[in-house]
């Protein structure tokens, strides 16, 4: 068994992917997170995970918690997002929260609960974050000490048992003092607080409380992000989550009503959107809303490169919706059948999206 010394403050990119190497070779590690020292393996390894069972002596009914590096990982993770998590993502990650979604995948065992939930976190830690950059790599962790007892702050403190059973100590040193990261199930309305760690009931309960903000974001704010909008009111009233919607564009000089065709067919649809002025989008607008979704590829550019602080809630409508990434296209200065095509494109993903949103 092989120890690597790595401060927090000077990691060689040497030392990461001799880290990353075993990960891919089956390797179990202990590795430092920002809250305890914990068990790894690569994620999609189920050798690698089953090791880690028998040297905890863990039960098969526990999955393991999933390491990812950023927040679009889990549109291909997970069948919902809702709101109140996304609150709390966007305050809490990186960092000591640990959330339970529904799994949208129904393997390997070792990740998935009986229930088909699946915990994931975004650590804060600077080493395991290094190694969650390293192509894509995800792991699957939990504390390192031994089934029912305590978790570790110092690789001192490590079990023998376990030290004699890994393949590699990742030691940087005592993790500073705090509680264990804080797990939620946001698979239930309202989520269930299922551990209070790091991060208190109190500061839950404030942030979720809220009311969610979401912005729609086209060019001009007068055809696609209108029509967003528009439909997002019309189809989430029905939901009992108080929600802001609102719309802006990356292009607007002065407040003007929507295009007729957008005015046209929005009313055919049941939906009055000519009381409507555009606005260019600002640093307001982008400070209220939880989540941020843009119609096109050149969109998204222009608010991660104007509002670099806001670029994890950004999101192309369709890359939140569908996994995939694909923009849709500027109706103006086309055809009313062409804005009819486009609004039933946008209908259909916002129904989309209030499923991947709502909260049951």
């Amino acid at each position: 068994m092989q120890t690597l010394r790595i401060s927090p403050s000077k990691i060689q990119q040497g030392e990461i992917e001799k880290i990353v190497k075993k990960l891919r070779e089956g390797a179990v590690i202990c590795l430092p997170t920002d809250t305890v020292y914990g068990l790894a393996v690569d994620a999609w390894n189920e050798k690698a995970a089953i090791k880690i069972y028998n040297l905890k002596k863990r039960t098969k009914e526990k999955p393991l918690i999933l390491f990812i590096k950023d927040q679009r990982h889990l549109i291909s993770l997970v069948k919902k997002i809702p709101l109140s998590a996304i609150k709390m993502i966007n305050k809490w990650w990186p960092g000591p929260l640990t959330l339970i979604f529904k799994s949208a995948i129904s393997d390997p065992w070792y990740l998935v609960n009986q229930k088909g939930g699946i915990g994931i976190r975004i650590p804060s830690h600077p080493v395991v974050n290094k190694i969650l950059q390293e192509n894509g790599l995800s792991l699957a962790t939990t504390s390192a000490n031994l089934s029912g007892e305590q978790s570790i702050k110092d690789i001192e403190e490590l079990s023998p048992i376990i030290k004699e059973k890994i393949d590699l100590i990742v030691d940087s040193g005592k993790i500073p003092p705090g509680k264990e990261s804080t797990v939620i199930d946001v698979t239930i309305s309202p989520p269930r607080i299922l551990r209070e760690g790091e991060i208190k009931r109190e500061e839950i309960t404030k942030i979720t409380k809220k009311p969610a903000g979401i912005l729609f974001v086209c060019t001009g704010n007068s055809c696609r992000s209108v029509m967003a909008e528009g439909f997002f009111k019309k189809y989430w009233s029905k939901k009992q989550n108080k929600v802001e919607i609102k719309s802006a564009g990356t292009s607007v000089g002065f407040p003007s009503s929507p295009s007729s065709y957008t005015v046209q067919v929005m009313k055919e649809r049941g939906i009055d959107v000519s009381p409507y002025q555009s606005k260019r989008v600002n640093q307001n607008l982008i400070d209220d809303s939880d989540i941020i979704l843009v119609m096109e590829e050149v969109h998204l550019y222009y608010l991660k490169r104007t509002f670099p602080e806001a670029e994890n809630k950004i999101w192309m409508l369709k890359e939140f919706t569908s996994n995939r990434k694909e923009g849709i296209p500027d109706p103006i200065g086309t055809s009313k059948a062409y804005y009819e095509k486009v609004a039933d494109e946008i209908e259909g993903e916002i129904k989309k999206l209030i499923g991947k949103l709502s909260d049951n």
